[in-house]
């Protein structure tokens, strides 16, 4: 219902339907049913104007159940078939759904990965492993941080290069897991998505080979290794940059192999 005119801005305020004692609403209800009641009425005073501004959410899911945050993002997907639709988050829950429903309202999405440096937030840089493709990760992203590594150890020495190791096989063994989860089983399940998408996926898995898992298991072993503490007596030697690049040639023809297969 409408309260006052404050500025020429029409307030407006939610009271709840044939309630006995009016309670003010913030006593009855919910962090997050207050949070998606404000998020509909903001999108239902601000869609229906006609300038076609551009939308800014910072987190819209905070605070919501499953359902309100599915509702959420099926609605921001919606509107970004009219306004460009800008969102915020830290949450890859989040960013998968946004993708999935997109990719079924064939809506296109750009990802962009902030940081925080020591001049300031607010820098962008990569995709995260985490939520980047296999693909990019084989094709690029790894193959230039091994050539930079390369370059750290014929310069400065092992002790220097030992640092850019470490950091690439734990983003090679994040690599393999997604590779598990979007390559070799075809993105039918992912651990930060709450639906188990079959629909034209179920078959493929029928094109893996024992090959492919062998290949797989013996990658997640191998560079599960040096993110664990290893014993003095036996140390675990960290691969120098020829053999990560041959590491790397084998996942991507595995992946290729997949693709090829199932085209």
């Amino acid at each position: 219902v409408k309260t006052r005119v404050d500025r020429g801005a029409v307030l407006h305020q939610v009271r709840l339907k044939n309630a006995v004692r009016s309670k003010p609403i913030q006593d009855v209800l919910s962090e997050g049913e207050h949070r998606i009641v404000c998020v509909a009425a903001f999108l239902a005073d601000v869609s229906a104007k006609p300038n076609g501004s551009t939308f800014v959410f910072d987190d819209p899911i905070s605070s919501l159940d499953l359902d309100y945050e599915e509702a959420v993002v099926q609605r921001l997907v919606a509107l970004s078939g009219t306004r460009q639709v800008i969102i915020f988050t830290h949450r890859l829950s989040l960013l998968g759904m946004v993708q999935d429903y997109a990719k079924k309202a064939e809506v296109a999405v750009r990802v962009v990965q902030i940081r925080k440096e020591p001049w300031g937030a607010g820098e962008p840089g990569d995709e995260s492993i985490e939520a980047a493709k296999p693909k990019a990760v084989l094709n690029d992203h790894l193959p230039r941080r091994i050539a930079a590594a390369k370059a750290v150890l014929e310069k400065e020495g092992d002790a220097a290069y030992r640092l850019h190791a470490q950091s690439i096989c734990t983003e090679t063994r994040k690599l393999i897991e997604r590779m598990i989860e979007l390559e070799l089983l075809a993105d039918v399940i992912q651990r930060h998505r709450r639906a188990i998408n079959t629909l034209g996926k179920l078959e493929k898995l029928a094109d893996i080979k024992p090959e492919d898992c062998v290949l797989l298991d013996e990658m997640m072993t191998k560079y599960s290794r040096y993110d664990h503490a290893q014993s003095a007596e036996a140390p675990v030697e960290l691969p120098y940059p020829d053999e990560r690049a041959q590491d790397v040639a084998k996942l991507k023809a595995c992946r290729d192999g997949l693709d090829a297969r199932r085209k």
